[in-house]
């Protein structure tokens, strides 16, 4: 066991210290994919691809290889690609690596798989890039927000009482709300904010059930449902490019995937044992977006097989499904950043009103004005007050001694 607990961060190293290749393995896909057309013997290929890699500096690289060398050399099922990259590959290229080990022609195979790999990564960058604006988005409004209250707040209290009605009116009177809500508790409302999100992102691949169908079309849920329709594409194009069926690539992809992807992969299974012929009937049961079913059921009407339509998805049809994936990412950009910039927005705007009214009201005609009226009001209220002098005399009580 102690031994289990000192390898974990060990391992948890050697899997960060592979992210770089993992991000290059593309053009690793497609150097294997000209090994296999040439011929050329994997030891030889490994040997060189290694010395290629200490040359260029590529330090991952070789780690990576040295790793596939050491694999094959020890000769335990040296001839699967799937046996010789598992330590190596990220675990979403698992199954497609098994495709490989299926496919007759291994070149075109890993071929197809690099062009997965490419649509993927494209998708995973969009994501990372549309991550940044709220990221810097958020502590931008928040700091924003607390020195526009400190303002608001400082205008509040230099403020004499017989102007405060006047000034804290309308618009400016919810501008001062927001600023004594932000001033007390502004940094326990950032945090329920920020769990609330982590929540929602912790979520995505594990809820499941008839309410989140219900939610799948709301900003954040919907970014994730595209995103991983978009891998799933690609994953499928490669597996049935490589002779798979429809049925038994969907139950390979669903092995290693997340538990919300393997329920929604199941309920397709299940809609295809119902009907077989219903593929499209199948994928709509909440897996896809309307706009992704519609484009599906346009190429359908050309395709000979269902299998051509997801091929088609997957590939050619990548620019699309990027577009997709961006207008769900900024659609929930706008939701998480959203209130915060309403509030700076209305507390920026109140810190123009409230100095130009309060210079207003503060002028010689309008402060005695402001201020008689007060001073009014004020008498008027003590005088509708009951005094002392009003009061009945107490009553002498009926047994009282008579003098």
């Amino acid at each position: 066991m102690l031994n289990g607990l000192f390898m974990q961060p060990r391992l948890l190293w050697r899997r960060l210290q592979l992210i770089p290749f993992h991000w290059q393995r593309a053009d690793f896909y497609r150097d294997l994919a000209e090994m296999f057309r040439r011929s050329e013997p994997m030891l030889s290929f490994l040997e060189g691809e290694i010395a290629n890699a200490r040359q260029a500096g590529q330090r991952t690289k070789v780690l990576a290889l040295r790793k596939v060398l050491g694999s094959l050399q020890r000769g335990d099922n040296a001839g699967r690609i799937g046996f010789l990259l598992e330590a190596v590959m990220p675990g979403s290229d698992a199954m497609m690596l098994v495709a490989v080990d299926r496919a007759m022609d291994k070149a075109a195979a890993l071929q197809a798989l690099a062009d997965a790999v490419d649509q993927q990564n494209a998708m995973k960058r969009l994501i990372l890039q549309q991550m940044a604006m709220p990221l810097a988005m958020l502590p931008l409004c928040y700091v924003l927000i607390m020195e526009l209250s400190k303002v608001i707040i400082s205008i509040r209290q230099s403020t004499p009482d017989y102007v405060q009605e006047e000034l804290w009116q309308g618009f400016n009177g919810m501008a001062k709300t927001m600023a004594e809500f932000a001033a007390q508790y502004g940094l326990l409302a950032l945090g329920f904010f920020a769990f609330g999100i982590g929540g929602l992102i912790w979520s995505l691949p594990r809820w499941r059930g008839r309410v989140r169908l219900k939610v799948e079309g709301w900003p954040l849920f919907s970014l994730y449902r595209d995103f991983q329709a978009g891998l799933l594409f690609t994953s499928l194009a490669m597996l049935l490019k490589t002779g798979g069926t429809l049925k038994g690539s969907i139950e390979d992809i669903s092995q290693a995937s997340s538990w919300w992807l393997r329920w929604h992969l199941r309920r397709v299974l299940l809609s295809l044992e119902d009907n077989p012929n219903a593929v499209l009937q199948a994928f709509s049961r909440g897996l896809l977006s309307q706009h992704l079913l519609s484009r599906a059921a346009t190429l359908k009407r050309s395709a000979s097989t269902f299998s051509d339509v997801l091929i088609e998805l997957g590939t050619k049809e990548g620019p699309r499904v990027l577009a997709r994936v961006k207008a769900a990412a900024m659609a929930a950009n706008i939701a998480v950043v959203g209130l915060m910039a309403v509030v700076a927005g209305v507390m920026s705007m109140a810190s123009m009103t409230v100095p130009g009214k309060f210079s207003t009201l503060m002028e010689p005609t309008n402060s005695m004005t402001l201020q008689a009226n007060f001073e009014a009001r004020k008498k008027q209220q003590q005088q509708l007050r009951p005094g002392e002098s009003t009061a009945k005399p107490a009553s002498t009580p009926n047994n009282a001694a008579t003098p």
